[in-house]
């Protein structure tokens, strides 16, 4: 039995078709799939989808990362085609900066936009963009590919795709329930502070290793988790008194 096919179906199927073998690739001016369809009409957004997604990435994070095997059975791409997803941690962002300036900073007008600008373009964008491009780079080697499947690549979107289902955990623990816990600051100190940034961070290498754990081309993908082990040893060393968190900027968010 055949499912109904949409507008929104025909749309994205004829998107994956004209960009199924894009790559990553600094002289190539052919947008990937999800940032043309920033362009389009809001009509051609799955919002209910992508909360589905985040709802799942935060409590069931493997039936999350099965739909993305699914897609690429419908769509024949690996990468989203839809920046509803996208758009929505954008959004989350920028609230979370707003209550940060206003409820802890009392910024001024143009302090909050600065706030918005470096949690966005800073904290998810070039962080993103430098996590990708490492993977990119790295799992792109043939030593982490079955020989039978040598031929096969993974798309810079993709790696994109994945720390953005990753940071989700990432925006929630540092950016919300970090503001929710700033009155128990005076009793517990960096404890709280360390706790989130440790264990989000792990959580954020655990969702990583799921999401290129479905590309069944790979392996040899383990190292992925190493960081955790470093995040472990880092959280030991916080309970001796040292700000974690803050070494890496995250202490606060101003």
């Amino acid at each position: 039995m055949s499912l109904p096919i949409t507008n929104n179906d025909i749309e994205s199927n004829n998107d994956s078709n004209a960009d199924r073998k894009y790559k990553f690739n600094l002289h190539d001016k052919t947008l990937p799939p999800v940032l043309r369809r920033l362009f389009k009409t809001p009509n051609s957004l799955d919002f209910e989808t992508a909360i589905w997604e985040m709802a799942n990435l935060i409590f069931k994070p493997r039936k999350t990362f099965r739909s993305i095997y699914y897609q690429r059975q419908t769509k024949n791409q690996w990468a989203r085609d839809d920046p509803s997803f996208f758009i929505l941690e954008i959004t989350l962002l920028t609230v979370s900066s707003i209550f940060w300036s206003i409820f802890y900073y009392h910024h001024s007008f143009w302090k909050c936009l600065q706030s918005i600008f470096n949690m966005i373009f800073v904290d998810f964008f070039l962080f993103g963009f430098v996590i990708a491009t490492l993977f990119w780079v790295t799992l792109n080697q043939s030593k982490f590919k079955f020989r039978s499947a040598a031929s096969s690549s993974v798309e810079w979107a993709y790696c994109f795709d994945v720390h953005c289902n990753a940071f989700l955990i990432v925006l929630l623990g540092l950016y919300y329930v970090r503001f929710l816990l700033l009155p128990l600051s005076a009793v517990f100190g960096v404890l709280i502070p360390n706790i989130l940034f440790c264990s989000s961070f792990t959580y954020y290498f655990i969702l990583t290793f799921y999401g290129y754990s479905q590309l069944p081309f790979l392996k040899n993908i383990s190292f992925i988790l190493f960081p955790t082990v470093i995040l472990c040893l880092l959280f030991i060393v916080g309970l001796f008194g040292v700000d974690i968190s803050g070494l890496f900027g995250y202490r606060n968010h101003g």
